[in-house]
């Protein structure tokens, strides 16, 4: 984690928010600090994508204040995924296009991102796959191409939205032991139904949201 000494990376204070049919997201007040893991555990339709939104910068509170640090820089998977996967593009291109935070964009990326473009894609086993069209993925195949991408920029807040999703079992073993390395690099937000395995071996807090109100609960490290 850069040295930006103890200073929070999003502060929400009595922040509610929604989409012009009353708030989702009522009168939380959160902070995310360097170094944290947190997990959002909550229904659907309980307010956690659009808090997931607000933190990721993309959503401005109806009521309330939110802060993010200057220059922070945010890897964010969403639930719902918008890109259209017709597009002829592949892997690689898209695990480089989270990199855009990293150089000037109308410059072809630098041979040390490539080389860790191709890192990140051998760490979730997608370095088969790099030259392969997205069209042309399986489910599992293209959400590990997201969170590459989500990964890709270095971010110091990553915030993933259900990442389990389409994977099996065994990537989503890979998948928690990528987050356990990630973790002592960058603050970790991500809403997750897994119970057990999230972030097993690191000191974790444990948000809980219903109807748009968020709890916290600390949970001491393992």
């Amino acid at each position: 984690m850069k040295n930006n000494g103890n200073r929070p990376l999003v502060v929400l204070s009595h922040v509610s928010a929604g989409y012009g049919r009353g708030p989702v997201v009522r009168d939380v007040s959160a902070c995310v600090m360097p170094g944290d893991f947190i997990v959002l555990r909550c229904g659907n339709g309980s307010g956690k994508s659009t808090l997931l939104r607000l933190m990721a910068g993309l959503l401005r509170p109806g009521e309330g204040g939110l802060t993010r640090r200057g220059g922070l820089r945010t890897g964010y998977l969403p639930q719902h995924r918008t890109i259209d996967r017709t597009f002829p593009v592949t892997v690689r291109q898209v695990v480089l296009s989270g990199m855009a935070s990293r150089h000037a964009w109308w410059r072809r990326c630098p041979a040390p991102l490539c080389a860790d473009a191709e890192a990140l894609m051998e760490r979730l086993g997608l370095a088969d796959l790099a030259t392969r069209p997205i069209e042309a993925l399986s489910g599992g195949q293209w959400q590990r191409t997201l969170i590459a991408r989500a990964l890709a920029g270095r971010p110091d807040l990553l915030l993933l939205d259900e990442p389990e999703t389409h994977l099996d079992a065994n990537t989503r073993t890979l998948l928690y032991g990528l987050l356990r390395e990630e973790a002592a690099e960058r603050a970790v937000v991500m809403v997750s139904h897994e119970n057990e395995k999230t972030g097993d071996g690191h000191g974790r807090t444990v948000w809980h949201m219903e109807d748009g109100v968020l709890t916290a609960t600390p949970v001491p490290h393992l």
